[in-house]
């Protein structure tokens, strides 16, 4: 073994000395080709006078200029991102070592050749890697983006522990992560946010992670078994995979809460590669300018309001049998129940909504439904145009006959059409809106349970729009006008299981370019009410098993609220503990005095209980973050946080106070205990 550690560090030492001298020719070729980027502008600035004359030839001028700017900018940013990569690559160049018929296949972050195009470091989402993540060795196939398998015979699996550049530790292993590795990311508390994980990649994982591009994935798995992590490795390897036709532009992660998106926002740059857009299901309703001025509770709120409140409305509105009835009335739409408003303003009806119905009905009664309102809405823009045209003239011969008003007559004829834009202002952006459209009465006319009709209505009024109107009016308004994201390709969704299905087939037809890789665990769901189980036999559905994260202690008592819901595949902590105590604040003041954790997070049952203990205790523990609703920066490593906040993340050390309160609410505390990797607390 000595040799091979000292053969192992030789080539370690060969590989970052590479790098480096890469990483000095690269910086030096950056400098030249800015300098070639400024001469050209220069030149163009030179040559190429402001005002373009196709008769002295300068506009040819420029257009032969543009190929060689675009190439010249083309190579910095490749240059640009090559220097990048080395320089990340130089403190840890590749974590793993493949034997592969006979030949040596380091595996890293990047695909890095040298002088001689030979393969120094093969990129983990390469066709070849894929067999570092098998879990054993000898006769094993990949499979090439042609589709080919390719047979090999591995004789080597071997990690390594590699840190500034030189080799710490290295074992061979059958088992992808051996106890060294293992140890070592369970007892890592010193992570504020989410990493990423291409060194520890299990079989499992790495099989989902690889999934074609053309299909749905729906990945269940328990706590700790990587799903967050697996996401994100998933996103790299399908911009890495798919890189001709995939951008970072093209894919949308859909989080469940603001702040988790920053919690997340350091793997894929790690990984030499951009972060994608990410979106919450509250906020897509900023997409519809329908609902622009509707108040529509978030989902924070709607936790704490049914966590004592009755909650029919929402199982009513969340359920399968709902969804389906919505899904048979919009398709009777067509022929009756649409409802229109007035196009007015100023007190005067310019269309009626006798008249909308009546050319939606008959005129065009032939045409689908959205056809028949894009062409109304082209129709009414018409009419508002004609409007514009006619109160114009008339405010400027108003202006003109004035004399108040002295003005060449451009000028009024401006001053004219600005007073009656201004004053045709609501109703044009009612025709913009498609709020000609009456989309709240459909919504009512769609609920058959009378109760809940009336309390819909009556919220509606106050314009009190609840949590759970908001899926089904974006189904509405996206079947009935048409709305849709064509852009995006691929949809990474964590935490499925909080979503009902009429939430799911709205960000599945808004996105309806898009294939979904879906990953949650049906006994996480943080809503006190929660939703029915998502039907989805269309998706290819996946499976993990263990988990890695928790220490066999706290999946042990996980263990004890879902029977056999966890196989442990960790290492030993100190028992789950159970406090009794009269003032849980004092107390925790006692225990961080003692023994001030690495990281911590006090979860509390509801925000004022959060407000109230941070009060108590951020005298006492420098830095203490009270995370709020509407906070957006996950960077602190000691929070109080009430608990439907907590979801995705996790803690070196979790407090659970006032923990009797989940008592009846088996499922959330299930999550909550779930987010400690080492120590955990439950006081009452």
């Amino acid at each position: 073994m000595g040799n091979e550690f000292e053969h192992e560090a030789g080539h370690l030492d060969f590989t970052v000395n590479f790098l480096k001298a890469y990483n000095a020719s690269l910086s030096k070729q950056l400098d030249m080709t800015s300098g070639d980027i400024l001469e050209t502008r220069k030149a163009l600035n030179d040559d190429v006078s402001n005002t373009f004359d196709f008769e002295d030839g300068n506009v040819m001028d420029f257009i032969s200029m543009v190929p060689e700017m675009r190439m010249t900018e083309m190579k910095f940013n490749y240059i640009e991102d090559m220097r990048e990569t080395t320089e990340r690559l130089m403190h840890k160049p590749y974590f793993g070592k493949l034997v592969v018929d006979g030949e040596p296949v380091y595996i890293g972050g990047a695909t890095i050749q040298d002088n001689e195009h030979n393969i120094l470091i093969y990129d983990w989402r390469t066709p070849i890697a894929s067999l570092f993540y098998e879990n054993r060795v000898g006769e094993l196939t990949y499979r090439i983006p042609d589709g080919t398998k390719i047979k090999s015979d591995v004789t080597l699996r071997r990690q390594f522990q590699i840190e500034g550049g030189k080799l710490l530790n290295m074992f061979d292993s059958d088992l992808y992560i051996g106890d060294e590795m293992l140890q070592q990311l369970i007892t890592d508390s010193s992570r504020s946010k989410l990493k990423n994980i291409v060194a520890t990649i299990q079989s499992e994982q790495n099989i989902i992670i690889r999934q074609p591009l053309n299909q749905d994935t729906l990945v269940y798995g328990p706590p700790g078994s990587g799903k967050t992590s697996l996401a994100m490795q998933r996103i790299a390897y399908l911009m890495f995979t798919y890189r001709d036709r995939l951008k970072a532009e093209n894919i949308m992660l859909m989080s469940p809460n603001e702040v988790f998106n920053d919690y997340v926002s350091d793997v894929l740059p790690e990984l030499g590669e951009e972060n994608v857009k990410n979106m919450t299901f509250y906020r897509m309703r900023n997409a519809f300018i329908y609902f622009n001025g509707r108040r529509f509770e978030s989902l924070a709120e709607n936790i704490q309001r049914l966590g004592h409140e009755d909650a029919s409305a929402y199982k009513y509105k969340t359920s399968v049998e709902y969804f389906s009835h919505l899904k048979q009335y919009i398709e009777r739409l067509g022929e009756y129940g649409m409802h229109f408003r007035d196009l007015k303003y100023g007190g005067k009806v310019l269309v009626p909504k006798e008249l909308i119905e009546r050319v939606f009905y008959e005129d065009l009664g032939a045409h689908p439904v959205t056809r028949r309102l894009h062409k109304i809405y082209e129709d009414l823009l018409d009419i508002y145009r004609r409007e514009l045209k006619q109160l114009t003239g008339e405010k400027f011969k108003a202006l003109d006959e004035s004399p108040e008003y002295i003005g060449e007559r451009e000028e009024l004829k401006k001053m004219a059409n600005d007073e009656a834009t201004k004053e045709l202002a609501a109703l044009h952006a009612q025709i913009r809106r498609f709020r000609f459209v009456q989309l709240e009465k459909v919504y009512v006319r769609s609920i058959a349970d009378k109760a809940v009709r009336r309390e819909t209505i009556e919220n509606i009024k106050r314009n009190d729009f609840k949590y759970e109107d908001l899926a089904p009016m974006l189904y509405l308004y996206i079947h009935i006008i048409g709305a849709g994201n064509k852009k995006i390709r691929h949809v990474i969704l964590d935490e499925v299981q909080d979503y009902s299905n009429i939430q799911y087939a709205v960000m599945k037809d808004y996105y309806r370019n898009a294939t979904f890789t879906s990953l949650g665990d049906k006994h996480q769901q943080i809503h006190p009410v929660g939703s029915p189980e998502l039907i989805a036999d269309d998706h290819h559905v996946m499976q993990l098993q263990k988990s890695y994260r928790s220490t066999n202690q706290i999946n042990d008592y996980l263990n004890t609220i879902v029977p056999g819901g966890i196989d442990s595949v960790s290492v030993d902590g100190q028992d789950v503990q159970f406090i009794d105590v009269e003032d849980e604040a004092a107390h925790i003041r006692s225990m961080v005095s003692r023994d001030m954790p690495e990281q911590m997070a006090i979860i509390t049952p509801s925000r004022e209980a959060a407000d109230r203990i941070f009060e108590e205790l951020k005298d006492d523990i420098p830095g203490l973050k009270n995370l709020q609703e509407v906070d957006t920066i996950y960077n602190q490593d000691y929070l109080v946080l009430p608990y439907y906040l907590s979801k995705g993340f996790e803690y070196n050390t979790v407090i659970i106070t006032e923990s009797s309160f989940y008592d009846d609410l088996p499922l959330v505390k299930y999550v909550l205990a779930s987010r400690a990797t080492r120590n955990l607390y439950l006081l009452d």
